[in-house]
């Protein structure tokens, strides 16, 4: 799929053009009830919240020294890095 993108804007452009058609990743739910969608907010908190984890697993294997830099350990991750869903649910 990478392959036949320009650049990864292009490639990123792509994928998120299929959340927009395919999923409900954009919809907004209007009650606490409502059975597709996201509160407000909670979509773009976890589309940030992954970045930031698959970033910091590329640093610590190809830029270490820019975590060691960052949190003063190699390996330090920041607190909200890792990955799963609870800090999505606290919202």
């Amino acid at each position: 799929m990478a392959q036949k993108h320009k650049s990864i804007e292009d490639l990123s452009l792509s994928i998120l053009s299929f959340f927009e058609r395919r999923t409900d990743l954009f919809h907004v739910m209007e009650r606490p009830n409502d059975r597709m969608g996201f509160m407000p907010g909670v979509a773009e908190k976890m589309v940030f919240k992954h970045f930031h984890f698959f970033q910091h697993k590329y640093l610590g294997r190809a830029q270490p020294h820019i975590l060691k830099e960052a949190y003063g350990a190699p390996n330090a991750a920041p607190a909200d890095a890792a990955g799963g869903q609870a800090a999505l649910q606290d919202t």
